[in-house]
């Protein structure tokens, strides 16, 4: 039986979705349901916090995550990521009041993305302030918090809706497969099988 960390939330239901696609039947699952197994019993499925599933995966708890690309980077940790997959997109962008310009080590930003944050404006060259939130980060710029901010869009409304705008790009976001090597190691077979039947899904729907 393959284990994997699935992140609850937005990809929650695209993600069973797509799996029901590559022909998985899944056994009756709920809104509070934290682990669900397909009828055939290949796989126990973990319903987590985005967060939390390269955590999961890294710690050898399970054998497969899915979870969004900005898990990844946030987690920081060194993880197989043999595939992507077609849902979750979105971006990872860096937005202020329109026509800001940063000046090196003189702005504040906000953020729930501390290191995707960092690893930008450093690859920039700017030694910026960057402060952590974990609610709505569109609020920083408008209350005097911090002039810029660094986070998911997918249509770019809400920014539009706070007088926002969208300053650059910091990276593409979509959800990915990732693997613990360990249990690849292991359990190889399972693996590639369900990475196999992900495959023919993907070629399918035209998006391989």
């Amino acid at each position: 039986m393959v284990k994997i960390a699935l992140a609850k939330g937005r990809l929650e239901d695209e993600a069973f979705a797509f799996l029901e696609r590559c022909d998985f039947q899944f056994k009756e699952r709920s809104e509070r349901s934290l682990i669900v197994e397909d009828v055939e019993e290949q796989l126990k499925i973990f319903i987590v916090k985005p967060s939390d599933v390269p955590t999961y995966v890294f710690n050898n708890v399970a054998d497969v995550g899915i979870c969004g690309t900005d898990s990844i980077v946030e987690s920081q940790f060194r993880l197989v990521q043999p595939m992507k997959l077609p849902f979750g997109k979105a971006r990872m962008v860096v937005a202020g009041l329109e026509g800001f310009k940063v000046k090196n080590g003189s702005v504040s930003v906000a953020t729930k993305f501390p290191v995707s944050a960092k690893l930008y404006f450093d690859s920039k060259g700017l030694d910026v302030k960057i402060i952590k939130l974990h609610g709505s980060v569109e609020l920083a710029p408008i209350v005097g918090l911090a002039p810029l901010i660094v986070d998911i869009v997918q249509t770019g409304r809400t920014l539009k809706e706070n007088g926002l705008s969208i300053l650059d790009e910091v990276y593409p976001i979509s959800a990915v497969v990732t693997l613990n090597d360990v249990a690849y190691r292991i359990k190889r077979a399972e693996i590639l099988d369900f990475l196999g039947r992900l495959e023919r899904g993907l070629e399918r729907e035209g998006t391989r």
